[in-house]
């Protein structure tokens, strides 16, 4: 799946909505369409939590996540109108089926955070999708925070079941889903939200809520399969169903929520064909996330810490190809024996994890990752202010 050639019009503007739907046709009516839209019942939930004394709607919120809604005393009908939909298991869920996923990515953890890092995460940043990172500065300026946060939420969606009422996973499923309501609700607030002559939209809306729950999960897959890992089909099927579910707690309307590779790969071609061209402040996010990777994994030695960046540049580099990388302005790295060395490993995690050396098996279990990760912070702080 490779990204378009340079369009000469910019995105989402009327040239290329009208060349996009020449090609795709309806599929871009529903794009622009969702464009528009954020979450309803979250959304409303934000707006009730104004007309209640400060911490009141956090409060009852927890209480709802960690109890049910029935325990909360006499709660507003928006706190009820969105449990009402959490705790909605849709017929299509099927545990047995999502636990192979949880197998297959988690299995060492070593491949899945290379392919996030180098792969899928990057282009999280194209497109007018960045444009809410830039107006709050959160990843420039707390890149590291926010790499911990992302890659928690990333590892607690293919937990084993963990996507289930009362585990973590969906706990902090809801808690990101009222979050992004909060920011939406400031940003449009705050009266420095504009189209700037593009199509109308708002901040974290469905389309690019979509397109992150693919980027987060098949993009993954195709940065572990380009460095050499292996997906058999039901196993593709599978990540696809964990993050069908996850986009249902999240609020992201069905309708646009891809059920098969196919599906996907039409979405993210109708996304492309729009938008996705990486402006300077894609460059500038995606540079600091590799930037911050050692201090991510607390590499503390300075002269470890610029071979490691050189090699995650290399890597992300092979992986998203030049044409894109130098418009990320990405270095043009020299092929570095470890860089070969790295792929071999790669091919060898995936297929024979007994015979990683020992120095690097700690990389490989979940636990370093969920340690590195902030794993023990409470994610409840997530929505406050």
């Amino acid at each position: 799946m490779e990204l378009p050639r340079t369009s000469k019009s910019p995105p989402l503007s009327a040239a290329r909505v009208q060349s996009a739907r020449a090609q795709y046709g309806h599929a871009v009516d529903r794009y622009l369409e969702q464009l528009r839209v954020g979450d309803p019942p979250a959304d409303d939930l934000v707006r009730a939590w104004e007309r209640m004394p400060t911490g009141q709607g956090q409060r009852m919120l927890t209480q709802a996540i960690d109890h049910g809604i029935a325990s909360v005393p006499d709660p507003p009908a928006e706190l009820v109108a969105l449990f009402k939909s959490l705790d909605h298991v849709p017929f299509w869920v099927d545990w047995d089926r999502m636990h192979l996923a949880s197998r297959k990515i988690l299995r060492n953890g070593l491949l899945p955070a290379m392919a996030f890092t180098a792969y899928a995460a990057p282009h999280t940043y194209f497109a007018t999708a960045n444009r809410p990172l830039a107006f709050t500065e959160q990843l420039a300026n707390q890149t590291v925070v926010r790499y911990r946060q992302t890659t928690r939420f990333v590892i607690e969606m293919f937990m084993p079941r963990n996507l289930q009422r009362h585990a973590d996973g969906f706990k902090l499923a809801v808690i990101v889903r009222i979050r992004h309501a909060r920011v939406r609700r400031r940003l449009l607030q705050s009266g420095r939200w504009t189209h700037d002559g593009r199509a109308p939209q708002i901040p974290l809306n469905q389309s690019h809520m979509a397109m992150s729950a693919i980027l987060f999960s098949y993009f993954v897959v195709q940065g572990m399969r380009r460095l050499g890992g292996h997906f058999t089909s039901g196993e593709v099927e599978s990540v696809t169903l964990t993050w069908r579910y996850a986009a249902h707690l999240l609020g992201i309307d069905p309708e646009i929520v891809p059920t098969s590779e196919e599906e996907i790969r039409r979405h993210v071609d109708v996304a492309f064909s729009l938008e996705f061209d990486p402006d300077d402040t894609a460059k500038r996010l995606a540079r600091s996330m590799v930037e911050a990777a050692p201090a991510f994994l607390r590499i503390r030695d300075d002269r470890l810490a610029r071979r490691f960046v050189r090699m995650l540049y290399a890597v992300s580099r092979h992986l998203l190809g030049d044409r894109l990388a130098d418009r990320l302005g990405y270095p043009r790295t020299r092929a570095l024996p470890l860089f070969y060395s790295g792929f071999a490993l790669m091919w060898l995690v995936d297929r024979f994890p007994m015979l990683v050396p020992r120095a690097l098996r700690p990389f490989m279990g979940m636990r370093f990752w969920l340690e590195t990760s902030d794993y023990e912070t409470d994610f409840r702080n997530l929505v406050e202010d």
